[in-house]
């Protein structure tokens, strides 16, 4: 893996949710691949690692690999380049980020901290024909936080691999997060989430760093 690519308010409701504009075009940001925590298989609680901040946002994403390399990839042919997909966290310090928004700076140490990406195990996406129209959810405590589907999305995957193929070279191995639905909620040390894929699901439980 080369890079995770985040993708920002991909879903109307959730940029109305957050009293901003529908981009007329994907917000990207990247992560590196050293934030990053993966399940290993499914049933598993992740113990996930928590920073001294407050505000802290866990956006619950359909996530795309990358299997082979491309750039300047035709969106006729671009869901080729997706070998497997997953469900996972793109984590946020919403205050930072709001706070860095407003002084209009960049805001990516909103993004970048331990942990900061969380991943189910992968799902083939040639196992999985109709994977567009697949639910993937946040749970806690027994309650839906965050639900959608593929099919929901502002810019669909094979319009996403096109886009970012334009900026800079896809390398196998490559994760794309593909934006998070409507339902914002904040997590403290202690607190567990369930995400699911499907009819798959593992679980994440913070403890302060």
């Amino acid at each position: 893996m080369d890079k995770i690519i985040g993708i920002g308010k991909n879903y109307p409701d959730h940029a109305r949710e957050l009293g901003e504009a529908q981009p007329d075009k994907p917000v990207i940001f990247l992560k590196p691949p050293s934030v990053l925590t993966q399940a290993t298989d499914w049933q598993q609680t992740i113990h996930a690692r928590l920073p001294q901040d407050s505000e802290i946002v866990p956006e619950c994403e359909l996530v795309l690999e990358v299997g082979k390399a491309g750039e300047h990839i035709d969106e006729r042919n671009a869901l080729d380049f997706i070998k497997r997909i997953s469900v996972g966290l793109d984590m946020t310090l919403r205050a930072k980020q709001r706070e860095l928004k407003k002084l209009g700076h960049p805001w990516t140490t909103a993004k970048v901290f331990a942990d900061a990406a969380i991943l189910s195990p992968w799902r083939d996406v040639a196992s999985l024909p109709d994977w567009h129209a697949t639910s993937f959810s946040l749970h806690r405590d027994g309650v839906c936080a965050q639900q959608a589907a593929a099919a929901d999305m502002l810019y669909p995957p094979a319009f996403l691999i096109h886009y970012v193929s334009q900026f800079f070279a896809l390398c196998p191995g490559d994760i794309i997060f593909t934006g998070t639905p409507v339902g914002c909620i904040t997590i403290d040390a202690g607190d567990e989430v369930e995400l699911r894929l499907g009819d798959k699901g593992f679980k994440v439980r913070w403890q302060k760093i």
